[in-house]
């Protein structure tokens, strides 16, 4: 059963990361691998968690994009920027929202 799960985690996580040319097989614990010759190589968690993301993919600002925007609370303000208008909070920051 785990090991059913971590080979789905692997290959739904191992496109999206750069693993140092390595293929994604190379990287999976032993049982896993084919060959009975083949050395442990550090584990797979381990290797997911060093590797560096694709360049084209940029995280998430944390910003909500609407086409109107609302002041949620007491705490949150407006402020224009480059042309659009952005909502930020002080009390709850999950309030922020950028117009779209």
């Amino acid at each position: 059963m785990a090991t059913a799960l971590l080979r789905r985690v692997a290959s739904a996580v191992g496109p999206l990361l750069q693993l140092g040319g390595r293929p994604l097989s190379a990287l999976a614990p032993a049982p896993l691998r084919a060959g009975p010759a083949a050395r442990a190589p550090p584990g797979l968690i381990a290797a997911l968690l060093t590797a560096r993301p694709v360049l084209g993919l940029q995280p998430a600002l944390g910003f909500k994009t609407k086409g109107v925007l609302k002041k949620r609370c007491k705490g949150c303000y407006l402020v224009k920027r480059r042309g659009r208008w952005f909502v930020y909070c002080k009390t709850n920051p999950k309030h922020k929202q950028r117009q779209m």
